[in-house]
């Protein structure tokens, strides 16, 4: 099986588990790899084989502690590759992912740990994505989602959870990018939309899109 085939299973996995190991069906893996399920099934199974999985039928699988290294230096290189676009070549954060999916491909610790270097050891990417270290550990945080907020109180926007070019693009349109404060007005409780101010810009954001961004109380 191509290392390729392999590293991008591992990391659909890593992702749909929330990076905690817990078991992922076939259909889910299919519909996020787009794949048809019978070419899932068959693929589990061979990482199965090679100890980097764990895969229980009916059931689906997750990662073993051999499968979870490989999908945390996959993560770590993706989102070095990604700051390293943004910040050195001065590519939007809406052009980046494409990119940085050929990238995280290179296999090459020394590359990796000069990259970086130079990128000062950057602890998030540009979508606030927390980059692992070089022995897999990320940042512990206290951060909420923006859909669970209170009113009257200020936050900083530190991630957005839908890489999308359509959402980071409506995200930049209307000022919502990390690092910006954002005051909350208050919560309809008609459809739950909340009211906020960026400064001196007051607007709406629906339930649905604001379950998309991770703030940050100002205390």
């Amino acid at each position: 099986m191509e290392a390729k085939t392999i590293e991008n299973y591992l990391k659909a996995l890593f992702h749909l588990s929330n990076g905690n190991q817990t078991t992922v069906t076939n259909k889910v893996l299919s519909t996020y790899l787009h794949f048809i399920p019978a070419t899932v099934t068959e693929t589990v199974k061979k990482l199965s084989g090679l100890g980097y999985v764990v895969y229980e039928k009916s059931y689906g699988a997750r990662l073993s502690p051999q499968g979870m290294k490989i999908a945390v230096d996959m993560v770590r290189r993706h989102r070095l590759w990604e700051t390293f676009l943004v910040k050195e070549l001065d590519f939007e954060w809406d052009e980046v992912h494409d990119i940085a999916e050929e990238l995280e491909h290179i296999r090459n610790n020394k590359l990796m740990t000069r990259l970086s270097e130079k990128l000062g050891h950057p602890l998030y990417d540009p979508h606030g994505d927390p980059i692992p270290d070089e022995k897999g550990k990320f940042l512990k945080t206290d951060f909420i989602l923006l859909a669970n907020v209170s009113n009257k109180k200020t936050y900083v926007i530190r991630q957005t959870l839908d890489h999308s070019k359509e959402f980071l693009r409506y995200l930049k349109d209307k000022n919502l990018l990390i690092g910006r404060k954002i005051t909350i007005g208050k919560r309809e409780l008609l459809d739950n939309s909340i009211t906020y101010r960026i400064g001196k810009e007051h607007n709406i954001i629906t339930e649905t899109l604001s379950k998309k961004i991770v703030v940050e109380e100002i205390r």
